[in-house]
């Protein structure tokens, strides 16, 4: 099982280097189903080495070359699974596979993840290396794979793939969600280098310690027009009883000394009953650890009461997803929020103690200007009631979204390598493109940009000493914030490309952070 290198840029903000979850519970399935499998982690493993992407200007490949990690695969193997979350990734994705696929020619090589499910026709045809597209949940897929592979090829009869046939992608039936999501194994850290990401602070949310992974819950409720999630795991939602939960966070923190646990859940907080019983049971085992919600979660299950229990068991950052402070704009996107209710939400989530960040989009289509005035009129309420942080982010119409497939038939996008590339204007703001009729691509750089100078500085002013403390982060590089670890990020990737000029070789190897 290989985990890819991540591609980004120098200007990019986002945290590309976070322990791969979703490889870790299907190699643990694998196991769990009695075959052997090893696992290569292309970023984990090379932390520290950048390379520049053949083509491109400031495009850096993070992690081991193409020649490494087909080096590091034992050559006895028989089936090769590549994971493919992010699409745009593709790219060296797509290379990856190439080299896998020269290295080991009669190998069965299966993609899996978020951008296979949304694009296995176009994967598999784009990518001769590829003999199987696993859609959605990958678990009980891949063990079934397995199996008809052992025993005489015959995929057809494996729900939830898109093989090759020949020249021919032939598409399975669907498969069931699984429901019963605690009997899903757990994830096999022990094969991935989980331990060098503790180590080195590399998080999906704030540095609050040493962090592990964990997922409490699958899939989402809702149908925003601009997610894939739909597709990667319908609109069936489940929670896994706390008590397992809190069984695997014991579990880490014995055996890697873990203090603070970042929940990858698509929708953590649905269901009121779960997270009052979650933080009661959390509450009374007295661990001593911290936890947080960096993905997102919903405003309409934590009023005050839900809030402090966050607190008391151990909750320390949440991050809210409105995308807009517009009405109309959120009707748009199906975007099922109640702004007036978020708002006594965070205000609640913060005065229990709880640091908020809240996600924004600019350059959706159909966006206006008079949404835009709205958005501005709801960053002012949201630093009046406390938020700590805001992200402002471009608009990238991601495969499997309802948005992508309206902009495809209109002829906006189509599947080519200059595409993928152009999805990384989600974390680096220069690079945005509009898909907003209304706001040109230069506007929405600096529509972005404005939005969170704008918010910081109402911010500041309301609270002056968040200004020193922001000085402080800086200054002595304590990374307790989104936007001062983002700052360290492209930090580290600006040392990359003065070793790049420097040296005049396209790998490098920066100083450990």
């Amino acid at each position: 099982m290989i985990r890819p290198p991540t591609l980004t840029s120098v200007g990019a903000v986002g945290q590309d280097a976070v322990p791969p979850i979703g490889p870790s519970y299907v190699t643990g399935s694998i196991l769990a189903a009695g075959h052997d499998v090893c696992a290569i982690d292309a970023v984990g493993e090379a932390l520290d080495q950048y390379t520049l992407l053949a083509g491109y200007e400031n495009v850096l490949v993070h992690g081991l070359t193409d020649e490494e990690i087909v080096a590091r695969i034992p050559k006895n193997i028989d089936v090769i699974g590549v994971s493919s979350m992010f699409s745009v990734e593709w790219p060296i994705t797509r290379r990856v596979i190439d080299a896998i696929r020269l290295g080991f020619p009669k190998a069965l090589i299966v993609l899996g993840g978020e951008h296979a499910t949304a694009s296995p026709e176009f994967s598999l045809t784009s990518c001769e290396g590829v003999d199987v597209a696993v859609l959605g949940e990958g678990e009980e897929t891949i063990v079934e794979l397995l199996d008809a592979f052992s025993k005489d090829g015959d995929f057809s009869l494996v729900a939830g793939i898109v093989y090759r046939d020949n020249q021919t992608c032939i598409r399975t039936g669907p498969r069931n969600r699984v429901k019963a999501i605690d009997t899903i194994p757990a994830p096999s850290w022990d094969l991935w280098p989980v331990e060098k990401y503790i180590d080195r602070e590399l998080t999906h949310g704030v540095n609050l310690g040493r962090c592990m992974p964990i997922l409490a819950s699958r899939g989402c409720p809702y149908q925003c027009t601009f997610c894939s999630s739909p597709q990667m795991w319908t609109t069936m939602w489940n929670a896994r009883d706390p008590k397992d939960v809190i069984r695997e966070m014991k579990l880490y923190i014995e055996k890697y000394n873990a203090s603070n646990f970042d929940f990858y859940d698509l929708t953590a907080i649905v269901k009121k009953s779960w997270i009052v019983e979650f933080c009661h049971l959390l509450e009374s085992e007295n661990l001593k650890i911290t936890w947080q919600l960096p993905s997102g979660t919903r405003s309409e299950a934590i009023d005050e009461e839900v809030a402090e229990l966050l607190y008391r068991s151990g909750c320390r950052s949440m991050n809210y997803a409105p995308e807009t402070g517009s009405v109309e704009e959120l009707k748009r996107i199906k975007k099922r929020c109640d702004l007036g209710r978020m708002l006594t939400s965070i205000r609640g989530s913060h005065c229990a103690g709880i640091q908020i960040k809240v996600n924004f989009v600019f350059g959706m289509p159909g966006q206006t200007w008079n949404d835009v005035r709205q958005t501005f009129k709801f960053f002012t309420k949201l630093a009046w009631v406390g938020v700590d942080d805001i992200a402002c982010f471009p608009f990238s119409p991601y495969p499997g979204s309802e948005l992508f497939l309206q902009l495809s038939e209109k002829g906006a996008v189509s599947l080519d390598e200059e595409y993928f590339i152009s999805l990384m204007g989600y974390t680096d703001i220069p690079k945005s493109i509009s898909y907003a009729d209304a706001i040109s691509s230069r506007q929405l750089v600096w529509l972005n940009i404005t939005g969170m100078m704008f918010f910081y500085g109402v911010s500041m002013v309301l609270r002056p000493w968040r200004f020193f403390n922001l000085v402080f982060g800086l200054l002595f590089k304590r990374n307790s914030s989104k936007l001062t670890m983002a700052m360290a990020n492209t930090r580290r990737k600006r040392q990359a490309l003065k070793l790049f000029k420097q040296s005049g070789s396209s790998t490098v190897q920066i100083a450990p952070q």
